[in-house]
């Protein structure tokens, strides 16, 4: 250690309390940029691990594909696991559940375990082609209760349509399949266990079960329902042992890659389709769109700069107070020879010593933080999983964090050191010694009469002190001023942040829908009598009933904006309508809305209710503002398509031909029909009409655009809104039409005893519960990600708020202390107490306006920043957050004020007499 290294720790030890702050400083940034790294590795390796365990470790899946592809998948060198499930047939297990009437048998090889997610919930796992392990919702959905060791006989065998029955009821099977050519065609797990008679009627039995052997099984277990058994498939899936795959299998293939970043790679070069499973590989740092880590990066680095620059400025202060109370030190070592260098050396060294003490407290008060943070909330993670995965949230001590967090916490304290000690070397030997540096000369200072007639002589003193001493009083307005940013850009992060969350993982306002598919189900009960029934019900707060259909529309060009037909969402001709110059064509979703709630969203789009009932013509609301993905600039991308918020569009409807249904516009503008039992479109099975002798063309108006969703609509193209009067107007009384199928949207405060209570309140009253679904427990997840995301956000708009705060109390308590000689001086020539708080109260004010001068423009940057960031890979609107503005302008008086008199105070307390002597400025 050199001699200018001893004068530094002789220096450190001298002033232990100046040194014992500024090492709370340190441990302070650096537990705050230690907690950041640690839960971002910690809610990394959750989210990784909850996939893991809720969907399985694959990076890649191939769905009903054939032994060879698994050989080649298998063989690979790049693959270091696959496994596959095999079909191996159906089987009628007498389930109470009429959409899910059997029992699907898939064999699963050894390899597979881990691959996918089978979680036990009772015995084993199969050890042989004879043994059998069920799914727990066959008895708590279907009925059907077996234990482990009973014999299991089944009547194998395939899925095949009853070509004959659907015939008997109308029904096209086409609708049922992608393509057909007779009953041998088998109907795969995924397709539909029901169909829709001619009057719209859900009807079953239109399968049968081709039994290809009779196969006996032990059951040896349970397990929890399977990811990967789709919500709507037809049959509880049943796992048990492939032996002797058939070459001619059908399997699904799930692999994982040794690095996953050659998943896509893989699949293009093999050309084997399927699907990766994106979220793990994403987590992992594999994304197949740039625009994701463009958005994660961005707001990465607008954080850490955040934290970077609080801490800079905080320990800055420190450091600078350092380099003041030292500058007759450091004159003196210039003036017996000491270098520029080695000066610098000495406030480095300084730097490092304190670094040495501060950094691993930090770190181990950072662990630690978020050890307790976790420890309290982790558990609520179990909720955003929907309670599929039962582990809370617990901290991960990732190395690598660690290192993060110290060379950033390293890098900020030497900034912090560096920008003084910059200061420091520039003052010469004789300017050090006699410390004059900060006082400009100037033979007159002129300070405006409003000052002298609001405030006084003192008033003017410190007008004429802050002018002629500017350095001293800069790092308090700096200090604000930093305070100012950090608060308005950590709200403004967490704004645009949840913002972008909601819009890419929207829940929709509803909780549960109702659907009525007949009137043979409303069992004489109107539509409105029904909606009061759930209305009165226990924990539903609101509930509205739709109708809901398509339509294809013309618009006239005019009301569109430009980029709309540039992109592709507008045709210029259609199948189904005819072509007209200065049109554009587009699909739309329309819902008819009971009247009450119609009357109330015409209200909130600032439209006369009035406007829309009584009347001959359709008129309506659009619902314009869709989020969709682009994949060419690979983000969420918004579209809003209308230029005006009144204009008209229009629609057709084509008249029922009696064996015969419409079909599509020829090129000679003709009405095209097709036979109904026709299962191609030639010259023998159509008919053509005129347009104008087979259709009629509907009028809308619109009289309102808004792009605020309620809660009852979900579509996710552009809407139309109607109130569920005017359904007559569009549809007339065509018997095709007819009002037999209606939505009820319900919203409840609680999503869990609303949905049982309302269960119980249908059954009361005579009414199915089949069409009763829970959203709000689908969406939960969702929701919950929102929920921590804010908890999270708002914790970090805390902590930067009070090392801001902080920031600043430091800064001025410690610019009065200096001051002390001055306010000394002042007392001895007379200036009463009121005089002195007269021109404390001017520098606030003082304070307050420079750093709101320079702090809101700057805050305005990092806003639009931080909405760039985000826009990247979310269409979001720029916006300024108005409410942390209001709040930072009045706590930034508040702060200023609470703190001078808290020092004066202090300064009070002073002898006139030892302060004078005090030469320590």
């Amino acid at each position: 250690m050199n001699v200018f290294s001893k004068v530094t720790v002789q220096s450190l030890k001298k002033n232990r309390t100046r040194t014992i702050v500024t090492i709370i400083g340190i441990i302070l940034s650096t537990a705050l940029i230690c907690a950041v790294t640690t839960s971002i590795a910690s809610v990394q390796k959750y989210a990784v691990s909850y996939y893991e365990y809720v969907e399985g470790k694959w990076h890649g899946l191939v769905s009903g594909s054939d032994v060879d592809t698994y050989n080649k998948i298998k063989s690979s060198d790049k693959v270091s696991d696959a496994g596959s499930l095999s079909y191996i047939g159906y089987a009628d297990i007498g389930s109470i559940n009429e959409y899910k009437p059997y029992l699907y048998i898939s064999g699963f090889e050894e390899s597979i375990d881990g691959l996918i997610p089978v979680h036990l919930k009772s015995g084993r796992m199969p050890q042989n082609r004879n043994e059998i392990i069920l799914p727990e919702h066959l008895d708590e959905n279907g009925g059907v209760s077996y234990k482990v060791g009973d014999k299991l006989t089944l009547e194998v065998g395939d899925r095949k349509l009853d070509l004959e029955k659907m015939a008997e009821l109308g029904i096209d099977s086409e609708e049922n399949v992608a393509a057909y050519d007779d009953d041998s065609v088998v109907l795969t797990q995924n397709s539909p266990m029901y169909a829709f008679d001619t009057n719209d009627n859900m009807v079953f039995k239109t399968e049968y079960i081709d039994v290809k052997e009779t196969m006996e099984f032990t059951v040896v277990g349970t397990y929890e329902r399977p990811e990967f058994e789709q919500y709507f498939a037809p049959g509880y899936t049943a796992l048990t042992v492939a032996d002797d795959i058939d070459d001619n299998a059908e399997v699904s293939i799930y692999y994982r890659m040794k690095n996953g970043k050659d998943i896509y790679d893989f699949i293009k070069d093999n050309d084997i389709g399927g699907r990766t499973h994106s979220d793990i590989l994403m987590l992992t740092g594999v994304s197949r769109y740039e625009s994701f880590y463009s958005v994660v990066i961005g707001l990465a680095a607008i954080i850490i700069g955040l934290i970077m620059f609080g801490s800079i400025m905080l320990i800055y202060n420190a450091f600078s107070i350092s380099v003041s109370e030292r500058t007759k030190q450091f004159g003196l070592l210039s003036s017996i020879g000491a270098t520029k260098k080695q000066l610098k050396k000495m406030v480095r060294f300084e730097a490092f010593a304190l670094s040495v003490i501060g950094i691993p407290l930090g770190i181990i008060l950072g662990v630690v933080g978020m050890w307790i943070t976790f420890l309290a909330i982790g558990s609520r993670f179990v909720a955003f999983s929907n309670n599929s995965y039962p582990e809370p949230l617990r901290v991960c001590v990732s190395p690598v964090a660690i290192l993060a967090a110290c060379v950033i916490a390293f890098i900020t304290i030497s900034i912090s050191a560096w920008i003084p000690s910059k200061r420091a070397t520039k003052i010469s030997a004789v300017e050090a010694i006699r410390q004059n540096s900060d006082i400009v000369q100037k033979k007159y200072i002129k300070t405006p009469k409003f000052i002298t007639k609001i405030f006084g002589l003192p008033g003017m003193l410190a007008h004429k002190y802050f002018k002629r001493s500017k350095k001293k009083y800069r790092a308090t307005v700096i200090s604000l001023f930093m305070s100012i940013v950090l608060f308005i850009s950590a709200y403004s992060f967490t704004a645009y942040l949840v913002s972008a969350v909601k819009d890419t993982h929207d829940t929709m306002g509803m909780d549960y829908t109702y659907s009525i598919f007949s009137t043979t189900d409303l069992n004489d009960i109107s539509a409105e009598r029904i909606n009061d029934i759930i209305k009165n019900t226990d924990h539903i707060t609101d509930s509205t009933f739709i109708e809901y259909d398509n339509m294809e529309v013309s618009i006239d060009s005019k009301y569109l904006k430009d980029d709309v037909a540039i992109n592709g969402f507008v045709m210029d001709k259609t199948d189904y309508m005819p072509s007209e110059n200065g049109k554009k064509y587009t699909d739309m979703d329309i819902f008819f809305v009971d009247d009450r709630s119609f009357r109330e969203f015409a209200k909130y789009c600032n439209a006369d209710p009035d406007d829309f009932f009584g009347k001959n013509a359709l008129n309506g609301i659009v619902l314009d503002n869709v989020l969709y993905f682009d994949g060419e600039s690979e983000k969420m991308k918004r579209l809003k398509m209308f230029k005006d918020s009144e204009f008209e569009m229009s629609t057709r409807l084509y008249d029922k031909k009696e064996g015969y249904y419409f079909n599509q516009i020829d090129d000679k503008g003709n009405a095209v029909y097709v036979e109904a039992d026709a299962y191609e479109v030639n010259d023998d099975n159509t008919i053509k009409f005129p347009v104008d002798d087979c259709s009629n063309e509907i009028s809308i108006h619109i009289s309102a655009v808004t792009d605020k969703r309620p809660f009852f609509i979900y579509s996710d193209v552009q809407s139309i809104v109607f109130p569920l009067s005017s359904y007559k107007t569009l549809y007339g009384d065509s018997e095709e039409q007819t009002l037999n199928r209606f939505e009820f949207c319900i919203k409840s405060d609680d999503i869990y005893e609303g949905f049982e209570a309302l269960k119980t309140s249908l059954k009361n009253n005579g009414l199915s519960t089949e069409g009763l679904y829970n959203y709000a427990d689908e969406a939960e997840s969702n929701r919950s990600m929102i929920l921590i995301i804010k908890v999270f956000a708002y914790g970090f708009i805390i902590l930067i708020s009070l090392i801001a705060a902080a920031n600043v109390f430091n800064t001025i308590t410690t610019n009065i202390s200096l001051r002390r000689r001055e306010f000394a001086m002042l007392r001895s020539v007379g200036m009463t107490s009121k005089g002195m708080r007269k021109m404390l109260n001017f520098e606030c004010i003082l304070y307050g306006t420079k750093a709101l001068l320079y702090g809101l423009p700057m805050s305005a940057v990092v806003t639009y920043l931080i909405y760039r960031a985000v826009n990247q890979g979310v269409d979001t609107e720029f916006f300024i957050p108005w409410t942390a503005v209001i709040v930072a302008v009045l706590s930034v008086f508040v702060v200023v004020f609470s703190t001078m008199m808290f020092s004066m105070i202090k300064i009070r307390k002073d002898n006139t007499i030892d302060a004078l002597k005090n030469e320590n400025l």
